[in-house]
């Protein structure tokens, strides 16, 4: 039995710029649709790993953590947007 399903992976970084570097790796791969959800503790580099995704996305905005706002929009210049939610605070649907 896999412990992952076949639609993730763990990776495990040294630095915040080796978690940038991956995260603008696969920020260069996103279409619009995609979807790409995070888990881990406070601290854990996950609005790094953002960072580097919205980087290689294109990003014309800084990245900042959405804790307390919620959800950060960030836009390309084409137009398109992406969008990084931060469900920490949020109690039910």
């Amino acid at each position: 039995m896999p412990v992952l399903s076949a639609n993730s992976f763990d990776f495990y970084s040294h630095s915040p710029e080796q978690t940038r570097r991956l995260g603008m790796r696969l920020g260069e791969f996103l279409h619009p649709g995609d979807v790409i959800c995070l888990q881990g503790d406070l601290g854990a580099g996950k609005t790094t790993f953002v960072q580097g995704i919205a980087a290689g996305w294109g990003s014309l905005d800084d990245v900042s953590s959405p804790t307390f706002v919620l959800v950060n929009v960030y836009r390309k210049a084409q137009g398109a947007e992406l969008y990084h939610f931060d469900t920490y605070r949020v109690e039910s649907a």
